[in-house]
């Protein structure tokens, strides 16, 4: 076996691998299968989509595990505590919870109209009319209480000039039909058999929001939108005129230490799902980076204004995250290694023509004895010239390009044996020529 021919391969083979393992360690890890989301309870809007994202993300080749709980302050809380990766939270109640600097929004994902039912007996015109008044805002932990106690304090509502508390929806709607309650606050689909029922109660009516501009200045992640007339139920024409309401929206928050795989995977589950039209939504408006209340994560931002990457809009997602990374990978060493592989053709001819050239030194020697040597001095030369032929024997041949050079040597050689031949033979004193 030729070692060094087997060096040739051996040792650029290892440098390589060397980079390739430094880079590795230095390009941001692959990202974890598993992401924990945080979602509302069973069998709410939060959940229901948390469940399509569990089937999509499935398909690439990611477990979502859900958390159910009772709404957005306690997503909120498991993201802020490290409990979650993920979850939806509605918009205006970041303000509940007071350690929310290391969560990002990734975009909102559709309206969440807010509705205030109230005894049709006490009209109201604005939240300040509700000053004294029974007043349903939600049970804790949910998303609508937050918003609500701040609405209500913003216009001078109070627990200490009205009665606040706290009940499950169906307990509220309940309670308002009853008369133990005079309003309440509720954050729910219009499509939920509560809100017809509460509609078509003939002692309960929905608040119609004047002073839009007020509250959307205010509150940047509210808009307001319309409930037109016999949307729910068009056959008894629910309702039975037009409706301004002021919207949340929902948003997909995420700790701002996950990796931005997954954040472009839930950004490309979050498109999927929430781009569909819907009774407020116009197709493809959501997700959006508008009516956010926590800062836009960075690639979430580039997202939904850009788009996917590129790869990611031809290839499956995982192959494109592959893809990618291996191009991280290979591309630093490719750059630096280019200057060598162009330089590389020379070094090699270099190094096989220099396995002949280098004998040259021999024949210049030997020929310079022999320009004036004694016979004795002659006989060392022809041994030397016969070692060099008997090293060229056992040499392993030069490849086909380089015989040229190996064949002019032997020549040389030849010439220069003879040479020094007849000179060792010749008579002390003559010079032959």
């Amino acid at each position: 076996m030729d070692w060094r021919k087997l060096a040739y391969v051996i040792v650029p083979a290892a440098a390589l691998s060397m980079v390739l393992f430094v880079l590795n360690r230095l390009v941001e890890p692959l990202p974890p299968r598993l992401i924990t989301f945080s979602a509302g309870r069973e069998g709410g809007a939060y959940y229901t989509f948390a469940r399509e994202y569990r089937r999509l993300a499935a398909a690439d080749g990611f477990v979502v595990d859900i958390l159910p709980g009772a709404g957005s302050v306690q997503t909120l809380q498991r993201l802020a505590g490290g409990q979650a990766m993920a979850g939806f939270v509605q918009g205006g109640t970041a303000e509940a919870v007071p350690k929310t600097g290391g969560l990002l929004a990734l975009g909102s994902l559709y309206y969440e109209p807010i509705w205030l039912f109230h005894r049709r007996t006490q009209p109201i015109r604005s939240l300040g009319d509700l000053r004294g008044r029974r007043i349903q805002i939600g049970e804790e932990g949910s998303g609508i209480r937050p918003l609500a106690v701040r609405l209500l304090r913003d216009t001078g509502v109070t627990a200490d000039n009205s009665t606040l508390v706290a009940l499950t929806s169906t307990e509220a709607a309940t309670a308002l039909e009853t008369g133990r309650i005079d309003a309440a606050f509720f954050i729910i689909a219009p499509t939920v058999p509560l809100v017809r029922r509460l509609l078509l109660h003939p002692a309960v009516s929905l608040w119609n929001v004047r002073r839009t501009s007020a509250y959307t200045t205010r509150y940047r992640f509210l808009s307001t939108i319309t409930l037109g007339e016999g949307v729910v139920d068009l056959v008894v024409n629910v309702p039975d005129h037009d409706v301004t309401l002021l919207a949340a929206t929902a948003t997909l928050v995420v700790r701002e230490d996950v990796h931005p795989v997954i954040v472009r995977l839930l950004l490309k589950t979050a498109e999927a799902v929430h781009s569909r039209p819907g009774l407020f939504e116009a197709p493809n408006a959501f997700p959006s980076d508008t009516l956010v209340e926590l800062p836009l994560h960075e690639v979430a931002r580039r997202y939904l204004r850009k788009g996917p990457p590129f790869l990611e809009r031809y290839l499956p997602f995982w192959v494109a995250v592959t893809v990618e990374r291996w191009t991280l990978l290979i591309l630093p060493p490719v750059v630096l290694l280019l200057p060598l592989i162009r330089f590389l053709p020379s070094l090699y001819n270099t190094r096989m023509r220099s396995r002949v050239t280098r004998w040259y030194k021999v024949v210049h020697e030997v020929d310079h004895t022999l320009a004036s040597c004694t016979p004795e001095e002659a006989r060392a030369a022809t041994e030397r010239i016969r070692g060099v032929q008997t090293e060229l024997t056992e040499m392993a041949p030069p490849p086909p390009s380089f015989m040229g050079e190996l064949y002019h040597l032997k020549i040389h050689l030849d010439w220069l044996l003879a040479r020094a031949e007849a000179q060792a033979a010749a008579p002390v004193g003559h010079s032959p020529r």
